[in-house]
């Protein structure tokens, strides 16, 4: 059953009037239950923002796969607001923050996302070292996706609203332990 509404507001960003037009949604998607799916978009000022919110709390989990090809790549990932991401052979960890947004993809799109953030990271870079380091890192990517070298992808969440669904995927329930140590914050680059 899917539920719609629409809102027209004023835009907080730019102060256009009635500008921002919010549009909800209320959906039941296999695997993650029920959510509201939320969009944002001001016809001023282009302000954009969407997310996914579960409207049921679920049993914390960790989902592991190891990324050995091309099949591995089309697998579904539904990564929620709450939702932590790791690729260790990378150093890679995506915390989520305050403007944290659900979405989902498959496990390319995934890779596509942490290639865009690693770009936007290179234009504060300062110095040829760690410039040097993220250029290595973008390679390792695109090996990934071209089957050349392997990586695991960890998907945790305390909220259990985020997985990745698929043949291979091995899946835990997080432990009391590990979900106190699962902290706010965003993007950063672990060293190896």
């Amino acid at each position: 059953m899917e539920t719609k509404s629409v809102n027209i507001i004023d835009c907080p960003i730019c102060g256009a009037k009635n500008a921002l037009k919010i549009m909800t949604n209320e959906l039941d998607i296999p695997y993650l239950g029920k959510v509201i799916e939320t969009t944002m978009i001001c016809d001023k000022c282009k302000y954009r923002k969407s997310d996914i919110l579960p409207v049921e709390v679920k049993e914390p989990k960790r989902f592991i796969l190891k990324i050995c090809g091309e099949e591995d790549l089309n697998k579904r990932v539904i990564k929620s607001s709450t939702g932590y991401i790791k690729i260790p052979e990378l150093g890679f960890e995506v915390k989520p923050g305050p403007a944290s947004q659900g979405y989902i993809s498959n496990v390319e799109g995934v890779l596509n996302r942490l290639e865009d953030s690693l770009k936007t990271l290179m234009n504060w870079v300062e110095t040829d070292e760690e410039k040097k380091k993220a250029e290595e890192i973008l390679k390792r990517i695109e090996n990934i996706k071209n089957g050349e070298e392997t990586a695991t992808l960890i998907i945790e969440d305390p909220l259990g609203h985020s997985a990745i669904i698929g043949d291979g995927v091995k899946e835990e329930k997080l432990t009391e332990e590990e979900i106190k140590l699962l902290n706010s914050g965003s993007v950063f680059i672990m060293e190896k």
